[in-house]
């Protein structure tokens, strides 16, 4: 039994089951051929996940950047620049790509962690509750260790927000791993221009119209005087 603290211990309901006359011990099965018994890997495997040589896992590099820049962005599209990693602060819709190591300890040395296909290893981009909930797919392996990625799109939602991933399984120790960031909205200048809006295109045209019409009547005021007659002499009252 594993507790929550990942303390662990084994209970045998007889003894005489880890004896060593048991270990090579050869008995007949049920189809009345004789066979080794596996006493022996049992009683290894055993102790082996009681005393934490196995299922115990451990988390190496854990990473997060931005997966692409849109072209035409301003340079301060975000202060997360493509290819840093780990930084505090993104933008709302950015890409984003999540990465994280894992190996399994396997009595002496540690080995490249497996999920089984019926299992998944599971990202959560969350704040209050996840906004995502994504599956982590292997991208790489290596002696002794594999890692794990996911690729996503933030959220139209600005606040602080935790890359969170919780695995919790029978007979391995707990992973909990948690990164906060920042995830700032649209500053003024990276909202698209009004002319690149075919929907606001009529309000611009309004006002240029409004506006050349307004020079067009004052300079028909100012040059269009009436005709003055001198032959009338001064006006006397």
């Amino acid at each position: 039994m594993q507790a929550r603290n990942l303390a662990r211990f084994t209970v045998f309901g007889s003894a005489e089951a880890l004896e060593n006359k048991w270990f090579d011990a050869r008995v007949k099965s049920i189809g009345g051929k004789d066979t080794k018994t596996a006493n022996r890997e049992f009683a290894k495997e055993v102790t082996a996940w009681t005393f934490k040589e196995l299922g115990v896992l451990k988390v190496g590099r854990v990473e997060h950047h931005l997966s692409s820049i849109s072209e035409g962005s301003s340079r301060n599209d975000s202060v997360a620049q493509l290819g840093y990693l780990n930084p505090t602060i993104y933008r709302v819709k950015n890409d984003v790509t999540f990465n994280i190591e894992f190996s399994e300890y396997s009595y002496d040395h540690l080995a490249p962690l497996k999920i089984d296909p019926a299992d998944a290893l599971q990202l959560e981009f969350t704040m209050l509750s996840p906004f995502h909930r994504l599956d982590l797919v292997p991208i790489s392996t290596t002696a002794n260790s594999t890692v794990f990625s996911s690729t996503f799109k933030l959220p139209d939602q600005h606040g602080i927000f935790s890359f969170r991933v919780n695995y919790k399984r029978p007979f391995l120790t707990y992973v909990d791993v948690k990164r906060e960031v920042t995830v700032r909205h649209f500053a003024h200048d990276e909202w698209p221009r009004s002319w690149e809006i075919s929907a606001g295109w009529v309000w611009i045209a309004g006002v240029w119209i409004t506006v050349i019409g307004w020079v067009a009547f004052v300079a028909f005021w100012l040059w269009s005087e009436p005709a003055y007659d001198k032959s009338k002499g001064k006006k006397i009252q």
